[in-house]
């Protein structure tokens, strides 16, 4: 399947219920909320388009003008927020190969030390436990309906956190009161 841009991507997802529906849950990524819960902007200045709201009120937002490849941000509602992807393709591979992305914001100093592989297997195992009906044939599907090859998830965790690395300082979200979210 030949690249599609972004909005192609969110168009795709939005006019194919099993697509909606796999993005929304397990991956929290739900293109028909695209409604901030607060006006952000950037510590760079560049543009911020809400493109897709999560289930606890956070928002993900492309970054700059439209027609290039623009990075992802993700913001959650408790004033967290960082670069999550250099591009919408990417933050959806992501979701489509570990779908529990969002816990690896979250890592203890200990869960960090743990070799790579072992703590997706332990995250994995949680997921599983916790969304028992959850299935790998959906998520296969709906990754090769979008044209996505998900790298294998130690990579994508490394891309993870190279992303998140970044975040400073031109990705800081503020408030319109000038206040900045953490970065996770």
């Amino acid at each position: 399947m030949a690249e599609v841009d972004d909005f192609a991507l969110l168009a795709r997802i939005a006019s194919d219920e099993t697509l909606l529906r796999y993005f929304e849950w397990p991956c929290d990524f739900d293109v028909t909320r695209r409604e901030p819960v607060e006006h952000l902007h950037l510590s760079s200045g560049a543009p911020l388009e809400p493109v897709a709201g999560c289930g606890s009120g956070g928002t993900y937002f492309l970054i700059g003008e439209r027609g290039a490849t623009r990075p992802v941000i993700y913001t959650n509602s408790e004033g967290q927020g960082g670069l999550i992807a250099n591009s919408l393709r990417e933050a959806l591979e992501l979701m489509a190969g570990i779908p529990y992305w969002m816990e690896c914001l979250h890592l203890t100093p200990a869960e960090l030390a743990r070799p790579e592989v072992d703590l997706l297997k332990k995250l994995e195992l949680d997921f599983h436990e916790d969304l028992p009906e959850f299935d790998p044939a959906a998520q296969r599907a709906a990754a090769a309906a979008l044209g996505i090859s998900p790298p294998n998830p130690t990579r994508l965790l490394r891309r993870l956190r190279e992303r998140v690395a970044r975040t400073r300082p031109d990705y800081i979200v503020h408030t319109n009161d000038g206040w900045p979210y953490d970065s996770f």
